[in-house]
Order: C-alpha cells, then structure tokens, then sequence
C-alpha cells in the first residue's frame, strides 16, 4: 500500500518581506471589520504555483525531475508584491491575500508550465498571491481593507521552487519542503 501526500508547488517568501508583511497583519488584527478572519501562521506563507492534491510518495522523485525540467527553462526574477484582495471578491470574501505583481506575465508563464508538467487540469486562471486569512464562518467584506489598508510594498524574489508536503489535521496545516529546484541553468 502507498502513502499519498498532499503537496504543492510553491514559492518561499524572503525575510524581509515576511517581517513588513507581519507586522502589517498585526496591525489588522485589531480591525474590528476584520474579525471575521483567522489569520495565518507568518511561517506558512507562501506564493502557490500549483496544488497537486495527493502526491504517491512513490512519485516524489518523478514530481521533483518533472520541476527541474520547467525550472531550468526560468531565469531568476524578482517580483513586486503589494495590493490586497479577497476570494471570490472583496465583497463576500472567504479568503483574504496578499497580491504580487507579474508584468510580463513570467510567473504565470512559469505556474502554467508546472501545472502542464505535473498533469494538473487548470481549474482557474493563476492569481499570483499569498493567502493572509480565511473567514471563520460567512464570507466577509474585505472592501475598505482593500481600499486602505496599507500594505507594504516589497520585493518576492523568485530564484527557485519548491515541492512541499503540506500536514493537515488538528490545528493549523504545517509544511515541508520535500525538494527545492533553483531556476536557471544550474537546474540541471
């Protein structure tokens, strides 16, 4: 019998933007419009390129050399973070996140190639993101966040991927990372 993991595709967010980005939420935690929101742990934040869903833990090595074949064809970026928004929509949200730019549409481009290389059915089109909060009960109304809530504008640089395992049951999910492909040519 084999073990199915539960796993994703993701980008790491740096320290720097991590720290502004905390502080921020700590400060919009004591918004009464917001108390509708469990906020998420700083240390599981992450931008998610694809979700696999359940991962053979047989097919980790398969799944890592599929993510080394589309990393090497990526150059290192670095993105422009900052907007916040709601899904589905600010008005009824379920989930509140933080926004990162793609001019260009590199990460998107670098999303859809994983996505094509691990066999996932594109359900929606990629929304470049960090997921902050998800409601507690009802959908909420994100939109005076939204308009002012001042995030901090930062920088994600994107020098590699990773396939992480996420642990899910009581309490918060908490990751791992199963395998960490740099992009560019020292992908190979």
């Amino acid at each position: 019998m084999s073990d199915a993991w539960r796993c994703f595709v993701a980008v790491s967010l740096g320290d720097e933007l991590r720290a502004a980005l905390s502080s921020s939420v700590e400060t919009w935690q004591a918004r009464d419009d917001l108390a509708g929101l469990r906020w998420s742990d700083p240390a599981s934040w992450h931008l998610t390129l694809a979700f696999l869903g359940d991962v053979d833990a047989a097919s980790v090595n398969e799944v890592t050399g599929a993510l080394k074949t589309v990393a090497a064809g990526h150059q290192p970026m670095t993105l422009a973070t900052g907007g916040l928004g709601g899904f589905p929509s600010a008005g009824r949200a379920r989930v509140a996140w933080y926004g990162v730019e793609d001019q260009g549409n590199r990460l998107r481009r670098l999303a859809d190639e994983v996505g094509v290389a691990v066999d996932l059915e594109p359900d929606r089109p990629f929304n470049g993101h960090v997921t902050l909060g998800r409601a507690r009960g009802a959908a909420i109304d994100l939109r005076a966040w939204v308009r002012g809530g001042d995030p901090p504008d930062g920088r994600l640089a994107l020098e590699r991927i990773e396939l992480m395992r996420s642990h899910v049951g009581r309490g918060p999910a908490h990751y791992e990372t199963l395998a960490s492909v740099p992009l560019g040519r020292s992908a190979s």
